[in-house]
């Protein structure tokens, strides 16, 4: 083996798995969180001025599918299976994306890209010097694939495809029906907003404030609260889930007899809000913020957030609102007042291995099988 063809097969292993590992980590990061891709796609169709053209529900099915798509394309890359139409396709995309990426970074349309959701920002010059790079390495990949060698055998190489996207698409799913399964955003559970807004002014937190219906400020009034406040997240309630109200009705209740402050906030109008309280038959007061901190704090609509002393104590989706039977005894002595530990470590692995290891277990059943015949 010659020196060149001995570099070239090295470079082909390195461009393969850092290639394959951003795409599988972009893929992963938004299935993490589907929602904010979604809201990304509506972030540039407004900039644009494409708003309109797609129904959210739809957008947040071309989110999944995006998430999907890097995902298993990452998948085949670092395992080196369907070669040919997998680096044809990075390229193609790369093709695509390098082009778009500079004229993002030229005109400024939106902050940046969200092409790694909010696991990682970067600004859009960042991404488009990191799409140049990626559209190297898929370049040389496709003009060098043959030197890609395939961890699983190509009459198993189905396997890989039905193992992940089932996987992926029950993982997905799961972060849309509840909450994202990690949560890279700057109101997650056990931050003290009262601190980081009052004292510490988060400029990632600027526009954060609560209004009554006169639009005066009661953003201290809520944050300083002492003890539990449940705040009643929906961004936009005309298109706000109503499948789980009873069980938010369950939780005013349960709100009002022991004491605690229980309000909805939105970004809807007040025609909107007095629909809403005819319509449901709500006791309980609606306050008014801006639709991006609502999206940022909570990817449901609606969902629930409980504060204690300013501190998020704990967040729900519609679909996993606490129902009737742990509403028996106060905050005070309920799991559901205590703020939840979670290792990100942990949950990080725990990601990891839900997928690595049925793969790894293909790729050991297609070496036994090949050894066998």
């Amino acid at each position: 083996m010659s020196g060149r063809v001995r570099f070239e097969k090295i470079m082909t292993t390195v461009c393969r798995i850092l290639l394959g590992s951003v795409f599988v980590f972009s893929g992963i990061v938004k299935a993490i969180d589907p929602v904010g891709t979604q809201i990304k796609f509506i972030d540039y169709l407004l900039a644009f001025g494409w708003d309109g053209i797609f129904m959210d529900s739809t957008l947040l099915i071309f989110a999944a599918l995006l998430a999907g798509f890097e995902f298993l394309l990452g998948v085949y890359m670092l395992m080196g299976v369907f070669t040919k139409g997998t680096t044809f396709l990075l390229l193609c995309m790369m093709l695509v994306l390098t082009p778009f990426t500079l004229y993002t970074a030229l005109k400024n349309p939106v902050e940046d890209c969200g092409c790694f959701g909010d696991a990682l920002i970067l600004t859009n010059w960042q991404t488009f010097e990191k799409n140049l790079l990626l559209l190297l390495m898929a370049f040389f990949l496709f003009f060098k694939k043959r030197y890609i060698t395939p961890l699983v055998s190509e009459r198993r190489q189905w396997l890989v495809t039905v193992v992940t996207v089932l996987l992926l698409t029950r993982f997905t799913i799961s972060n849309i029906n509840g909450l994202p399964a990690l949560d890279f955003r700057s109101y997650k559970i056990g931050t003290d907003l009262r601190s980081e807004i009052f004292e510490n002014a988060n400029p990632k937190m600027a526009d954060f404030f609560i209004l009554d219906k006169d639009l005066n400020d009661v953003t201290p009034m809520i944050l300083e609260n002492r003890g539990y406040t449940f705040l009643l997240v929906a961004d936009h309630l005309e298109k706000a889930d109503e499948s789980h109200l009873d069980m938010v009705d369950d939780l005013y209740d349960y709100s009002h007899k022991y004491g605690y402050g229980f309000y909805g906030l939105t970004a809807s109008g007040t025609d909107i809000v007095q629909k809403w309280i005819e319509n449901n038959g709500a006791e309980y007061s609606f306050f008014y913020a801006d639709e991006i901190p609502l999206q940022t704090m909570l990817r449901a609509n609606p969902g629930l957030i409980l504060l204690k002393d300013g501190v998020i104590v704990n967040k729900w989706s519609g679909h996993n609102i606490p129902s009737e039977e742990f509403l028996d005894v106060p905050l005070e002595q309920s799991f559901l007042g205590v703020q939840p530990t979670q290792n990100r470590t942990m949950v990080i692995l725990s990601i990891f291995l839900l997928f690595v290891i049925p793969l790894a277990l293909i790729i050991l059943i297609d070496k036994l099988k090949s050894k066998v015949s």
